[in-house]
């Protein structure tokens, strides 16, 4: 049998699981820690994960985690929680980051298209969740009692 009749041709190889197949931290919501946790996560998986890969899955977890930095806290007072756990997988890597902010606008997870605009006079930003939904499969969002519960998954290659 040649490569290009093997069941799995064109797949991913499963990821070396010599590393530790999940990454999990407790971190408060603050840039600071956020762009920690960001650094801790690609020391674990940049010798398993292609770069192509890398740079999707902190992308989104950048924008997801600041947003939750940015609107999650109360001015003049300690930041909440957030919990993030990342794992590898057949399909991609698997992502939950659960917190305590304020529940998630209902217009964040609608399906959304970029729209026209003039390059001249582009918005700052606004562009964070049609890049997250633009990067991930299986984006769901719920909330239980007070906390905020986001899961996705960054492919391991774009559009597959």
């Amino acid at each position: 049998m040649t490569p290009t009749e093997r069941p799995d041709a064109g797949r991913q190889p499963r990821p070396d699981l010599r590393v530790q197949p999940m990454f999990h931290r407790v971190l408060s919501a603050g840039p600071e820690d956020v762009r920690q946790a960001l650094t801790d996560l690609r020391g674990r998986f940049e010798a398993v994960v292609d770069a192509d890969a890398m740079g999707r899955l902190e992308l989104v977890l950048a924008e997801v985690m600041n947003n939750v930095a940015e609107h999650s806290g109360t001015p003049g007072v300690a930041p909440g929680l957030m919990h993030l756990c990342v794992v590898m997988h057949d399909s991609g890597l698997s992502c939950a980051i659960t917190d305590n902010g304020n529940q998630l606008p209902p217009d964040c997870l609608r399906p959304r298209a970029l729209p026209v605009m003039d390059p001249l006079d582009l918005p700052e930003g606004g562009f964070g969740w049609f890049l997250i939904q633009g990067l991930t499969h299986s984006l769901c969002y719920y909330r239980e009692d007070h906390r905020n519960c986001l899961a996705f998954t960054v492919p391991w290659h774009p559009f597959s």
